[in-house]
């Protein structure tokens, strides 16, 4: 049986039936949007604003009604926007026999909107990478771009997703756009109250079985908590861990549904444990793996140093390619780019990144 929990991963539009507690901020969201072709999203890390959007936004529209396109930064923001616009224009040549002659951004985005019929939605996810990785010429010629789409007046929501602490970091940006500050909205973590509720909806959609549950969802709740409240990120892979370990007790009895207890919440323990207990253990078993299939003779460190390659001092994720990690990895380490290619696949099979 396979965890329903999401672990890491964001929730998607697909996942409306079960993306719960969130109702307020996704009216808020669709209201903003409406007010101003730009808004500022923005709160802390784990409060699931990716997930706010792709799923909750995305699904208080009509499949008539918007033309979204994700971005992220990978390399360089503005040939990602590029690609990722691209990609749609190479879907309308493939039905368009006489397609016009496109020369610069504006006409490009007011051609797909007429083309699609949609107001286009340029949504940038992990906006903070920018500021993070990008150059500062990078940087100018982003808010070039987003100035030049605002004063062309075009059927174009721009949807700017970044984390809080990072805020302080677009006072250029505003200059290029003074009203980058006034249609923004800030998600806060969730209230125990609210989180209760998340966990009880969350078990009773995927049909899991709550034992004694004021005081169950009470310690998953006490376990979770940090001094900065709860991850919704983390909420999800502790929910994962009860599943998997309750479903290993279970193996041998007749229960047809898996049961969540008190006795099962104690026994998992802070969340604190969870992830590096499950870290350690992937990464020993694909250090074996390593060892077996790609034939390295030693391969002890290799999946932790991929892996701390694609995280910055300012613990984000970062987008490298085979060659970016290979050169940030310890000299000592003799491992090809299909070695790299190998552990990355391992790292989204187990959930822990997500290929872009």
């Amino acid at each position: 049986m396979d965890s329903p929990f999401k672990f890491l991963e964001a929730y998607g539009p697909a996942d409306f039936d079960e993306f719960f507690g969130r109702e307020k901020e996704t009216a808020q969201l669709y209201n903003a949007v409406y007010a101003s072709n730009l808004t500022l999203l923005y709160g802390a890390s784990g409060t699931g604003k990716t997930s706010l959007v792709n799923c909750g936004l995305r699904n208080k529209f009509y499949y008539t009604e918007w033309l979204p396109v994700f971005v992220k930064r990978l390399d360089n923001i503005n040939e990602s926007l590029a690609n990722a616009l691209s990609v749609k224009l190479k879907a309308l040549e493939e039905v368009d026999d006489n397609p016009p002659e496109i020369n610069n951004l504006v006409d490009l985005l007011d051609y797909l909107y007429l083309a699609y019929y949609k107001p286009v939605y340029l949504i940038f996810d992990q906006f903070e990478e920018l500021y993070i990785s990008g150059s500062v010429a990078e940087q100018f010629e982003f808010y070039q771009s987003i100035k030049v789409i605002l004063d062309a007046g075009l059927q174009v929501k721009i949807i700017l997703i970044i984390r809080e602490e990072w805020i302080a970091f677009l006072n250029n940006f505003e200059k290029v756009i003074p009203t980058l500050f006034d249609n923004r909205l800030r998600i806060e973590r969730m209230t125990n109250r609210t989180i209760a509720r998340v966990i009880l909806n969350t078990l009773n959609y995927h049909e899991i079985q709550l034992l004694e549950p004021k005081e169950t969802i009470y310690a998953i709740i006490e376990n979770l908590k940090d001094k900065e409240g709860i991850a919704l990120t983390n909420l999800q892979v502790y929910l994962d861990k009860l599943f998997q370990k309750q479903l290993q007790k279970q193996k041998d009895s007749s229960a047809e549904k898996v049961v969540f207890s008190l006795p099962l919440v104690q026994e998992v323990g802070p969340m604190k444990n969870v992830l590096a207990d499950f870290l350690e253990e992937q990464l020993l078993l694909l250090e074996e793996k390593l060892k077996k299939t790609r034939g390295i003779k030693n391969p002890k460190g290799i999946p932790t140093e991929i892996l701390f390659a694609l995280v910055t001092d300012d613990h984000t994720k970062r987008s490298l390619n085979f060659k970016e990690i290979k050169e940030q990895l310890p000299r000592s380490l003799t491992i090809s780019e299909a070695d790299i290619s190998f552990c990355l696949d391992e790292f989204q099979r187990i959930r822990v990144l997500m290929r872009e």
